[in-house]
């Protein structure tokens, strides 16, 4: 990790060139992104598009005699996208690559993960009438490293595949209007792998618990796989709200049929995401992320103060929020 952290500090220090972009091509949405940000496009032929983005951003706070306490940070993120379409006739192949990192370093502190993402997914499209598809969509997402209950950084509450999730489904996909698709399968398998044993024992993120006898001990190690099947509907937008806002936002739903738990059969796992970037001048932009996840299968921990101190009580369903805003200069590479 701070290898990592490293590498962030040396982007930042040395950038190839700073440029704030233009639109590259008429009617597609433009390249700044904050603060760093770069959009390379090729044609490998006339059928494939190909656009790549990178973003890194760097936030400090140096105290020195405080008064008020605290301690000296500094936090990077950065994330790279890669989106490679394929389009002859009335078959269309799209592909979607995401991952996302960001880390704090403290003066005397030990690292924090901020944020950590992997999401790839894949469709594929024949079109059977002006804006209707048939559809085969997969989507897989995780995570890279080991996530904490912080401030408790010895409670794992994640890591590479615990959670992973591949999601495999046939349907069909409407394009009302150039930047809205809205997908729907009834058909979704989906497969959810926890990969630490530990955290399966637990049995954490709807896998099956461990069976233990009455002093604790496993008889049974708790299963790493969770099958279902159910109905997935899948809407992306992305397009400008006005000259200087763009939008990307993509919302997830979706029902498993066969639930051990008959009353959690109507329950629907939500998954939306948006991001906002807005134009302040030339080199100046703004952005705005929002991720709202509502997982019936995924406990919250809830923590209240004993004896002075921030101890975990419990645990309960919950309305999962993230809100990331920056601000910054744009650079193009």
């Amino acid at each position: 990790m701070r290898f990592l952290f490293i590498v962030f500090a040396l982007i930042l220090v040395f950038p190839k060139g700073i440029l704030a972009s233009e639109k590259d091509k008429e009617g597609e949405l433009e390249a700044i992104i904050i603060p760093i940000d770069s959009i390379k496009k090729q044609k490998s032929d006339s059928f494939w598009h190909i656009v790549g983005r990178t973003r890194l951003n760097v936030h400090t706070i140096v105290l020195s005699n405080w008064a008020d306490g605290g301690e000296s940070s500094l936090t990077g993120s950065g994330s790279f996208d890669l989106k490679a379409t394929y389009q002859k006739g009335k078959i269309k192949f799209e592909n979607n690559f995401r991952s996302v990192l960001g880390i704090q370093a403290f003066q005397y502190s030990s690292l924090k993960k901020t944020d950590d993402k992997l999401d790839f997914s894949s469709i594929f499209g024949i079109q059977f009438s002006k804006k209707w598809f048939y559809s085969l969509n997969a989507n897989f997402t995780t995570q890279y490293f080991k996530g904490y209950t912080y401030p408790n950084d010895s409670v794992i509450v994640s890591d590479f595949l615990s959670p992973g999730n591949l999601t495999l489904s046939v349907g069909l996909e409407y394009k009302p209007i150039k930047n809205l698709s809205l997908y729907a399968s009834p058909f979704a398998g989906r497969m959810i792998f926890v990969r630490n044993q530990d955290m399966a024992n637990e049995g954490k993120y709807g896998v099956t618990a461990a069976i233990k006898d009455t002093a604790g001990v496993i008889l049974v190690p708790g299963e790493r796989i969770k099958s279902e099947l159910g109905f997935s509907v899948i809407a992306n937008y992305k397009g400008k709200l006005t000259k200087n806002v763009d939008l990307v936002s993509k919302l997830t739903l979706y029902n498993n049929y066969f639930d051990p738990d008959k009353a959690n059969r109507w329950n629907i796992d939500v998954n939306w995401e948006s991001w906002f970037d807005i134009t302040i001048n030339k080199f100046f932009v703004a952005s705005a992320f929002f991720n709202l996840i509502y997982d019936h299968d995924t406990k919250i921990p809830v923590f209240d103060m004993v004896d002075g101190k921030r101890t975990k009580v419990g645990e309960t369903i919950s309305l999962q929020v993230k809100q990331n805003y920056g601000l910054g200069i744009a650079f193009k590479f």
